[in-house]
């Protein structure tokens, strides 16, 4: 029998998601009925997507006896209250990060949902890409050794996204629904910021090497723009026994987009383009040159012996991974290149590699079947501390939402 699916808003992720669901059999996975705060932006969304149900309200889809599990994507600030909604009528929820504002409401979401024993997990997507499996399968092999840093960086200019904004504006027309959309917004009120919106991703990374934990000392700053809200963080985790994640977001400028997992015995790279420089190497053209091999018509002599061992070493550990690091598609070794290509499909996205949302969707329906009220891939512990690392980056960089009160 196929996974009913409800969708709670109709913005660009819920676009993505049901969109990405299309690529799943129809036998098991199916969108039944969609709501959101305008009837009229409901219909158009169902509309679009061939979607029986239209719901000008919440209450309403919460209420629907066809719908076994709700994909919440609207904004963050709406995401306590309309998971709380249907946990309390005994819908399962897959809700987008962050999984809601601040610890506080992260823990009174995860407690209703273990008193109702319903299905919760925050759709860290990342975490169910076949590339994150190898990378999971490495860690835990211990192919790299100790692993002992992490440093990973995010930045892309999106202050004239919906949460960034500051002014009431017309713009970005919309092949999807062909019209213009605009927005008001308070960057507050909408829960915008660096963290939330991306500085997700580097502290899920640091997460899951290091495990659901707190580290012993936390080192952040950043600048806040003039609503106060953070538009770039650069933090240090230290774990202690030498672990540490060096973590950068931004939302102003556009960074390398790249994650090293470094450990005594090798390095994992993933890179946010296809083309990658090779860390561990030291090659100027990223490829697995020895330097005391002849390139481009001159031979390197005076390398010892020790030397030579050495960088074989460090070239024997080395994994690379391509494309972005929070959505990959390949990784690579010095002796082999694996490509997982996301699934194809015909229709359009709003972001890159969406189509792969249909992993998270199939891990959802796999939890499901088994009766799961959380994911293996994501646990509830590791949203609280996803929760709690970041009010405390938002802590030291001094953004505050009304929610924190």
């Amino acid at each position: 029998m196929a996974t009913r699916w409800g969708i709670a808003s109709a913005g660009k992720i819920s676009h993505d998601f049901v969109t990405a669901l299309s690529v799943l059999p129809l036998a098991e996975h199916v969108v039944v009925a969609v709501a959101a705060r305008q009837l009229s932006r409901a219909k158009d969304f169902a509309t679009l997507h061939n979607i029986k149900a239209a719901y000008g309200s919440y209450e309403e889809l919460a209420k629907d006896p066809n719908v076994d599990v709700v994909y919440v994507g609207s904004i963050h600030p709406q995401h306590l209250q309309i998971a709380s909604l249907m946990l309390s009528s005994g819908k399962p929820c897959l809700v987008e990060k962050p999984l809601t504002l601040n610890l506080k409401e992260t823990k009174q979401l995860i407690n209703l949902a273990r008193n109702k024993k319903l299905f919760l997990m925050e759709a860290i997507w990342s975490r169910f890409f076949p590339v994150y499996q190898l990378l999971r399968d490495e860690l835990k092999a211990g192919t790299l050794g100790d692993v002992l840093q992490v440093i990973a960086n995010f930045g892309i200019p999106i202050e004239a996204v919906e949460r960034i904004k500051q002014v009431f504006v017309y713009m970005n027309y919309s092949m999807i629904f062909n019209k213009y959309l605009g927005c008001m917004v308070i960057l507050k009120e909408l829960g915008g910021g660096s963290i939330l919106d991306i500085g997700v991703y580097v502290l899920q990374l640091a997460v899951l090497v290091f495990g659901p934990v707190i580290p012993e000392k936390i080192l952040a700053s950043g600048d806040l723009n003039k609503e106060g809200v953070d538009s770039s963080v650069a933090a240090i985790l230290n774990y202690g026994a030498g672990k540490v994640a060096t973590l950068s977001t931004h939302t102003r400028v556009t960074f390398p987009n790249e994650a090293f997992i470094v450990g005594t015995k090798g390095t994992i790279k993933a890179s946010g383009g296809e083309e990658t420089s090779d860390v561990a190497s030291g090659g100027e053209d990223g490829l697995a040159a020895r330097p005391w091999e002849e390139r481009e018509g001159k031979t390197n002599n005076m390398v010892s012996e020790g030397d030579k061992r050495r960088v074989s070493r460090l070239q024997e550990g080395r994994r690379r991974i391509h494309s972005p690091f929070w959505c990959p598609t390949t990784i690579e070794t010095p002796t082999k290149k694996r490509e997982f290509p996301v699934p194809p499909c015909s229709k359009p996205f709003n972001h890159v590699n969406s189509s792969a949302m249909s992993y998270e969707a199939q891990e959802v329906r796999r939890c499901l079947l088994k009766g799961l009220i959380e994911s293996p891939g994501m646990t509830h512990a590791e949203s609280l501390v996803l929760a709690e690392l970041e009010d405390k980056l938002r802590a030291a960089v001094g953004t505050r939402y009304s929610q924190d009160d």
